[in-house]
């Protein structure tokens, strides 16, 4: 590596890999750093992806609107306009996104939003645990690496006791950037009752599985 090069690189970790989808593979075998301009790259690719994606699902969200006076709702539903009693309106859906990941939690808490979901957000375990607690979410979506695979699974075995002792209804996911097999089956033995790997376009197959639920 050239002396201006390596001023331009930043050295990275497998966690860091880990955390930003879409990095592995991009350094050169030996090297332990990744250089600053296609870092740049990576990340606004990375944002323009999250931009189309929350444009549409904000495109294909229900449009809502109150009609002054009425005390009804008028929605757009594929071009027919339904109306219905306003104290008849379900209540928002309740979804717990447990990540260490700040950019991550904020894209699909943007998303999730767009989409009608009332959005609970924990960065650790313990905060997690403590808050699936209190309620039943109607999904719970884990990172499997917060920070490490073995706080994970952990987290995993006390969501799924809670959720049993308690009685609950979740729907309770796993998304990471892992493609290990040994993880996806060791977390559906575990209960997990859906599996996410963070490869391209992700986020949409995670609308799509809970826009069905």
């Amino acid at each position: 590596m050239s002396e201006e090069n390596a001023r331009r690189t930043i050295e990275v970790d497998d966690e860091f890999l880990e955390d930003l989808y879409g990095l592995v593979g991009k350094i050169p075998p030996g090297e332990k750093g990744i250089n600053v301009d296609l870092l740049k790259d990576l990340l606004l690719d990375i944002k323009r992806k999250f931009d189309k994606l929350q444009s549409g699902s904000a495109d294909s969200s229900a449009a809502v609107d109150k009609t002054s006076g009425s005390g009804k709702i008028v929605t757009k539903d594929d071009g027919a306009v339904l109306e219905t009693e306003e104290e008849n309106k379900s209540p928002a859906k309740q979804i717990l996104i447990i990540d260490d990941l700040g950019v991550i939690t904020y894209q699909l808490s943007v998303l999730f939003k767009n989409i009608g979901y009332e959005v609970t957000v924990a960065k650790e375990i313990y905060d997690a645990i403590d808050k699936y607690k209190k309620q039943d979410y109607e999904l719970v979506i884990m990172d499997l690496f917060i920070p490490t695979d073995r706080e994970g699974f952990m987290l995993l075995d006390e969501l799924v006791k809670l959720y049993k002792m308690n009685k609950y209804h979740s729907k309770i996911g796993v998304m990471t950037a892992s493609s290990k097999k040994e993880h996806r089956q060791l977390c559906m033995k575990k209960g997990a009752d859906f599996y996410i790997e963070k490869v391209e376009d992700w986020q949409s197959t995670l609308l799509d599985y809970c826009n069905k639920q």
